[in-house]
């Protein structure tokens, strides 16, 4: 017997994106932009997303670093050529959740982990809406409803936009989580 992957969906992890000085750097500038009530966000967490006001949160270096990193992962995918359009911060504090959600218009999506407390993880959600009927006697990885990935400061998630991610019971458990976050189109 023969069992095939079908349409699987590809997140790219790539640990230390950056060093521990350009994330000590991005932590201090975050902090020292405008954030505001996201509707992502429930609870105590805020966000510069904003379509209509956009803030240089990336250094060149880092934005060409980042960039070069999504080429790779557009050729692996088949995706054609895309470019960082869009880049925004969120913090969140203790007892904030992100609620589940995906980017619209936009190819691909990216998250920068820049102070997460360990065991930090983000939920990915099956994109096949069928599955939560399907009956199941055990779970793998054909059946799953949703699967965390583990992050860390400095890891960087490449992922299709439309994927839904966050977990709306997930709280989190540290001060001032932040994540810069951005679209390729």
């Amino acid at each position: 017997m023969t069992t095939l992957a079908l349409f699987p969906t590809p997140v790219e992890t790539i640990p230390n994106a950056i060093t521990d000085l350009e994330r000590l750097y991005l932590e201090k500038k975050v902090r020292s932009l405008k954030h505001n009530h996201h509707q992502s966000i429930k609870g105590d967490g805020f966000s510069t997303h904003n379509p209509h006001e956009t803030y240089p949160i990336l250094s060149d270096d880092i934005r060409l670093r980042l960039q070069k990193i999504l080429d790779e992962y557009n050729i692996k995918v088949g995706n054609f050529p895309s470019k960082i359009t869009y880049v925004w911060s969120n913090i969140q504090n203790q007892g904030s959740i992100l609620k589940e959600h995906c980017h619209p218009n936009s190819l691909v999506s990216g998250a920068l982990y820049i102070n997460v407390e360990d065991g930090s993880k983000l939920y990915f959600h099956n994109p096949n809406s069928y599955i939560y009927y399907s009956a199941k006697e055990n779970v793998s990885p054909y059946n799953m409803e949703h699967q965390w990935l583990p992050v860390e400061n400095g890891t960087l998630l490449l992922f299709p936009s439309w994927l839904r991610h966050g977990k709306d019971d997930e709280y989190n458990t540290i001060h001032e989580r932040i994540v810069i976050s951005f679209n390729a189109v």
